[in-house]
């Protein structure tokens, strides 16, 4: 019904009580006023009117840890089953530590902490990989008692190669028995040769065009001495342990949710790559408690490193000693003649020499004292091992 209907159906009554009563009491020929009322409209309305908050479903989201029932559905947080974020747990037994959201997995993978647990509360590791120390014995320079190989021994050659290439053909420039180094040059090369062969004393019987002479060599002459080297152990190098997995514990979540019974809290339940359930914390490796946090995870803050060398290196006797010596060349034709230098070099070495010259004479200095050579090292045993040390064992609800 409109209310202009209504509002006429009301002046109407009115008027026909007035009506009535005028029959009763008022003289004939009197006129009464016309009087109107509009009349509330009833509570609730109907089509299209009303509004404002439904008092059974609630307009507002809940927020589902501020511990209010911001939906007006009489359900706050933890009891709302739109809450699918949060869970009720019990409550931390005593002498541990929580709650915490646990990521146990490789070390490449870790997370971070998130957002609904913003603290980092633990870092700690497990699966320990620590590779032995490297131990590494290595020996002085030999120290070399007096003696040195006769100087007969000496190799004296000549070659169509220069010193740094290999020589095709190769002509021995001998000495002597019992040589003393002092001029000799009964045998030998002539000058400006291109056959380099055949010859009694040359390897090559080839024409090969090229000149004959182009460098000279000796070879040392070895030390007959005793040498000693003095074993050295080089820095121990301990190589960084390597982890399995890597334990990051996050706190500081929000605790003021509500719609738990007594004994438990509201709280965030973790995500994925975080264990699904909530963890609780205590230093050592123990055991769970009882209850509902059963699932253990212990990880370790440290590594005790024991890891080095034992003191085993050795060396050996020394080996390759030389005796110092100057190697001379001459051209000189006449026999016992040597004073036409073609090349002074020192015995062991090379030298390139120009022109193609005669190789005749050869004188080689007194040799020096010993020098030079190696020993061979022994020993450089790696010892100890690198084990995890303080633990921390996590207990996380399945």
């Amino acid at each position: 019904m409109s209310v202009l209907l209504r509002t006429h159906r009301a002046r109407f009554v009115v008027l026909m009580g007035l009506g009535a009563a005028a029959a009763l009491v008022a003289p004939a020929g009197c006129l009464f006023p016309d009087y109107s009322f509009d009349l509330p409209e009833p509570s609730g309305g109907t089509g299209a009117s009303g509004g404002g908050t439904n008092p059974t479903t609630g307009s507002h989201s809940e927020d589902c840890t501020n511990g209010v029932d911001d939906d007006n559905d009489g359900l706050a947080d933890c009891a709302d089953p739109k809450c699918v974020e949060v869970s009720c747990v019990p409550t931390v037994p005593t002498g541990w530590t929580g709650y915490v959201a646990l990521y146990d997995g490789a070390p490449a993978g870790d997370p971070g902490c998130p957002s609904n647990f913003p603290g980092q509360a633990y870092v700690g590791t497990d699966g320990i990989t620590a590779p032995a120390a490297v131990c590494q014995c290595s020996c002085s320079a030999p120290s070399w008692t007096p003696g040195c190989a006769a100087l007969e021994t000496i190799t004296i050659s000549t070659g169509d190669a220069p010193c740094a290439d290999e020589a095709y053909c190769i002509g021995a420039v001998t000495v002597p028995p019992g040589w003393n180094g002092t001029c000799f040059n009964e045998t030998g090369f002539s000058g400006g040769q291109l056959t380099c062969g055949p010859n009694t004393n040359q390897t090559c019987s080839m024409a090969t065009g090229d000149p004959c002479s182009v460098s000279v060599r000796a070879t040392a002459i070895a030390a007959t001495g005793s040498g000693t080297c003095q074993p050295q152990l080089a820095p121990v190098n301990r190589p960084d342990p390597l982890w399995d997995r890597l334990g990051r514990a996050c706190g500081d979540a929000p605790v003021t949710g509500a719609g738990c019974n007594i004994g438990q809290a509201c709280m965030p339940r973790p995500e994925a790559p975080y264990e699904s359930g909530l963890c609780i914390s205590q230093e050592g490796n123990v055991a769970c408690p009882p209850g509902a946090f059963t699932q253990k995870h212990v990880f370790y803050g440290s590594v005790e490193d024991t890891r080095g060398c034992a003191d085993d290196c050795a060396c050996g006797p020394g080996a390759n000693g030389t005796c110092p010596a100057t190697v001379s060349i001459y051209s000189d034709q006449t026999l016992g003649v040597c004073s036409t230098v073609v090349a002074s070099f020192t015995a062991g070495t090379c030298m390139n020499v120009a022109n193609n010259p005669a190789i005749r004479g050869r004188t080689v200095s007194a040799p020096g004292a010993p020098t030079g050579g190696s020993c061979t090292s022994t020993g450089g045993t790696p010892t100890g091992t690198a084990q995890p040390i303080n633990p921390t064992t996590f207990c996380c609800i399945p």
